[in-house]
């Protein structure tokens, strides 16, 4: 008698690789050291929702309290102060992505492991996606803004107004009257913004004589071994600088629509919501008998930048012209 049987070695068997994924995503993720479960972050991780049932999470901000109290022996009862919550809301969706490798003569025709290839290009493409993701989210319809040179609109942009220390100078001023306030992240006991520009800005930055100047004269960061330090080339007032190609930006600015710029992101505390519902996964499945494989990655996940009462509530955009590298 002939019984169908699936073994742990069945070739139809679907074969789980994401034993150290988790370890490694993290180092993958560009924003990765900017994310943790802690309101002092830049962008705030929840994971609510991760092996529970639902695909949105609200999340509050809790306004401070505006009333004065009473002195002396004046009486509190009955002049309670209510507290003064705002809501947003983050949704979750899925990404996935495979690859399938033809068979195992295919295989053995190159010197480099396919398989090993293809999981790496896929954790790779895990993480980029995500990056995309946060980069296309914080830049989305910003809500307060600086612009570079003597601009007031990106229409009004033109190509000598590209960045100099004075417009991050503007948007420290900016995050501290803004109510409610921007809150810098806390290291060490000393505040710090995050400043992400574009590649092509941070090459402007460089040819800035205030710029050159001030990181020449040794200005020090404390806890530089603190995640939002690394990779950053320098700090300017309270304002940790990196850069990243993936910045959004364009080359339709100015009167003419024919400026190039870049919408860099200033970030406080709490710029953005980051939820997991199921963290990036992968598995291997054979095919064919066991001829061919396939390799697979998938995640679910929400992010959002936190917007309340129609006010970004940690993001500036500065948006500057650029040299068009």
């Amino acid at each position: 008698m002939a019984l169908t049987e699936f073994t742990t070695a069945a070739a139809e068997r679907v074969q789980r690789w994401s034993a150290r994924l988790w370890y490694e995503m993290p180092r993958e993720i560009y924003f990765g050291k900017f994310m943790r479960e802690d309101p002092n972050a830049i962008i705030e991780v929840k994971r609510d929702l991760e092996g529970q049932p639902g695909d949105r999470l609200n999340y509050t901000l809790m306004n401070k309290l505006t009333g004065a109290g009473v002195s002396g022996d004046d009486t509190l009862e009955g002049s309670e102060e209510e507290l003064d919550p705002d809501t947003d809301s983050v949704t979750l969706d899925q990404k996935r992505n495979a690859v399938r490798l033809k068979g195992k003569l295919s295989m053995k025709r190159t010197a480099f492991d396919q398989e090993d290839a293809a999981k790496n290009q896929l954790k790779t493409w895990m993480a980029e996606t995500i990056d995309d993701d946060i980069f296309t989210k914080l830049a989305d319809s910003p809500t307060r803004n600086v612009f570079g040179g003597t601009a007031t609109s990106r229409a009004t942009l033109d190509s000598t107004m590209t960045i100099v220390p004075g417009r991050m100078d503007s948007c420290v001023a900016q995050a501290n009257k803004a109510d409610p306030k921007i809150w810098p992240v806390r290291v060490n006991g000393d505040d710090y913004f995050v400043l992400v520009l574009h590649t092509d800005v941070w090459y402007d930055l460089r040819q800035n004589s205030v710029w050159q100047g001030y990181q020449q004269n040794g200005a020090q960061v404390r806890g530089l071994d603190n995640p939002i330090f690394n990779g950053s080339p320098g700090v300017f007032n309270q304002t940790v600088v990196h850069h990243h190609e993936k910045v959004p930006a364009g080359t339709d600015a100015g009167a003419a629509g024919t400026t190039a710029y870049a919408v860099s992101l200033f970030l406080g505390r709490q710029a953005m919501c980051f939820a997991w519902g199921a963290r990036p996964n992968s598995w291997v499945k054979e095919f064919d008998y066991g001829n061919s494989i396939g390799m697979a990655i998938g995640a679910i996940w929400g992010a959002r930048k936190s917007v309340f009462n129609a006010a970004d509530h940690a993001v500036i955009a500065l948006q500057t012209a650029r040299s068009n590298n």
